[in-house]
């Protein structure tokens, strides 16, 4: 069984994404920053089970960020392709994420996530196996190093992020008329 950070981010990642709008609404600042742990942590270890952490060529880091851009740009986000790469980078790298908290940050790193997640094909099983590990990592972090309860601004900026794109259009998401979200629907008239 998963958390409810996980649970919340496995929904995401299955294209339940009302599923997830509906978990991440009912989240207090203490619940965003655990949550913003789970997605930085998550990132990292998707991110070095799918590139080298050192040596890394450029070009398959260029075109990754390429097709999560491709693939999520009907959501209304903007990957901004510097921002992504700066991540995968520092990431790799074994840098701190650079703004962990700042709304731009947490957008594109659960873009990216997702990204990942989904070019591994993982089924339901290992997902919850892979969320588990990385909550673990978090749990492990969080111990070291308590939540400070306190609200703050960035962790604002993320809340309102999420809340604000209220995005419930994931690939392979469905409408009542067959059609993606914000899709147009086909007339053959």
């Amino acid at each position: 069984m998963v958390s409810r950070y996980a649970a919340g981010l496995r929904d995401l990642a299955i294209g339940k994404v009302r599923d997830h709008q509906h978990r991440i609404d009912r989240f207090d600042e203490p619940d965003w920053h655990r949550y913003g742990l789970l997605v930085d942590t998550a990132f990292r270890l998707a991110a070095h089970r799918r590139f080298r952490p050192d040596g890394q060529d450029r070009a398959p880091v260029i075109r990754f960020v390429a097709s999560v851009r491709e693939r999520y740009h009907h959501t209304g986000y903007d990957l901004d392709p510097r921002l992504a790469e700066s991540l995968l980078w520092a990431t790799l790298a074994g840098e701190p994420t650079p703004e962990p908290l700042h709304s731009q940050t947490h957008t594109a790193q659960t873009l990216l996530l997702i990204g990942l997640l989904d070019d591994e094909g993982l089924s339901r099983a290992e997902l919850d196996r892979f969320l588990a590990d990385a909550e673990g990592d978090v749990t492990d972090d969080v111990t070291a190093d308590p939540l400070d309860d306190a609200p703050n601004e960035t962790t604002n900026d993320v809340r309102q992020d999420a809340t604000s794109h209220a995005a419930t259009d994931a690939p392979g998401e469905t409408d009542e008329d067959g059609t993606e979200p914000d899709t147009p629907a086909r007339s053959d008239a």
